[in-house]
């Protein structure tokens, strides 16, 4: 079992694409190992702080993290996500605009007071741009060297500047979910016991689906249910992407190619032990490559690509099970565009219906391991305890053999 420290870390941007650039700095975290981002407070938009001249208004928010990283390397971690979205600090200059700043608020509750890194935040207490989104996650946090909750603090702060929710949404999941102690508690008569472990069988859990369909959201709900290693895609970093979805045909080729390396260099790390985890749950499988490049590519293109997947196919671990959530285009259209990635916006729906098919039907055929298909069209399980209950219990089923089918039915 790791050794798991709460921390909290304030977001801010006033310049460019203000929202993009926190959006990036999220996803950034996501994929670093040994840091798991648990949830987002709203974001919020106020004027910037400044003693000179007037500046953009900034979007703020505050992110919920467990993290085996020592303060020091988180920090580090911080300033490079920085420093990757064009941020360079100047000496001197506090109140300069910036395009993304991430600052590291709490760690547990520990008082740090080092060269460079100062924890809790000295300013905490003074700036409610940062206490408003900090309370929304936790009011009765005791903060360290104040002596008071965040709610308490909050409400005495002398800061009023006004602050207004800003529409967009950081993490997939849009709103804070409770803690699974309040969602499942065990001492109440007639619920079902928690499920917080798998069967020894399963050691490599993939939730895969199209885009749009919650396979990430799943992935990460899953993994903080069952104490387990998360491996996300790092699609972010693919430099094809954007280009990508304004003219698939010409960057098709390069977008597929970055896509193959990634996922491979990430799936070769799979096999490096962890102490601190026995599970991992992903939300992309290897194979899947294959089905977009047969979707995106042809002639030689597809099969130079071919020859590359079946030499790299060979050394890739396979699931011990997949989990793909089964959802109408329809659906897909009304999540993707509710997310609001910048780059999906004008993703054309006859390309989403045609991966969509094309996914249904790869799992159709599929029998390479152990897959449940779940039929997500009358389910919520980012909002609704019983719906993500009902998966993590058919999850967690042992003896799984072929290809099980969970169609829950609402009435």
């Amino acid at each position: 079992m790791s050794v798991s420290n709460l921390a909290y870390a304030a977001l801010g941007s006033n310049t460019g694409d203000r929202f993009a650039y926190l959006v990036g700095a999220v996803q950034a975290l996501e994929v670093i190992e040994g840091i798991t981002v648990v949830r987002s407070s709203p974001v919020y938009e106020s004027a910037a702080m400044t003693l000179g001249e007037a500046q953009p208004e900034y979007l703020n928010a505050v992110l919920e993290l467990r993290t085996n990283l020592e303060p020091k390397e988180l920090l580090a971690r911080f300033l490079e996500i920085e420093s990757h979205h064009g941020r360079e600090r100047s000496p001197g200059k506090r109140w300069e605009s910036r395009t993304l700043d991430i600052d590291l608020l709490l760690y547990g509750q520990e008082q740090i007071e080092e060269t460079g890194l100062t924890v809790p935040h000295p300013h905490l207490a003074e700036r409610r741009f940062v206490l408003k989104p900090l309370a929304d996650l936790a009011p009765n946090l005791f903060v360290p060297g104040w002596s008071q909750s965040v709610g308490t603090l909050l409400r005495e702060c002398q800061d009023k500047t006004s602050l207004q929710e800003f529409d967009g949404v950081l993490l997939d999941i849009a709103e804070p979910p409770r803690s699974q102690a309040e969602l499942w508690p065990q001492e109440k008569a007639g619920v079902r016991a928690r499920i917080d472990s798998l069967p020894k069988e399963l050691r490599y859990v993939v939730i895969e689906g199209v885009i749009g369909a919650g396979k990430t959201t799943l992935a990460r709900m899953l993994s903080r249910q069952f104490d387990a290693r998360l491996v996300l895609e790092e699609f972010e970093e693919n430099p094809f992407l954007e280009r990508f979805y304004a003219d698939r045909p010409r960057w098709a080729f390069q977008t597929q190619l970055a896509f193959l390396a990634s996922r491979f260099r990430q799936q070769q790390g799979l096999g490096k032990p962890d102490l601190f985890h026995e599970t991992v749950v992903s939300d992309y499988m290897f194979d899947k490559d294959r089905l977009f490049a047969q979707q995106n590519l042809a002639g030689d293109e597809l099969a130079l690509y071919d020859t590359m997947f079946g030499i790299m196919q060979a050394s890739v671990p396979q699931p011990d099970l997949i989990v793909y959530l089964q959802s109408s285009t329809d659906r897909l259209m009304r999540l993707i565009a509710r997310r609001g990635r910048s780059y999906e916006q004008d993703m054309d729906r006859d390309y989403i219906h045609s991966l969509n098919q094309a996914y249904e039907s790869f799992f159709f055929r599929y029998n390479t391991t152990p897959l449940l298909i779940v039929n997500t069209e009358q389910i919520d399980f980012v909002h609704s305890e019983e719906d993500f209950r009902e998966i993590v219990e058919q999850v967690a089923r042992v003896g799984y053999a072929g290809t099980t089918y969970f169609n829950p039915a609402r009435v």
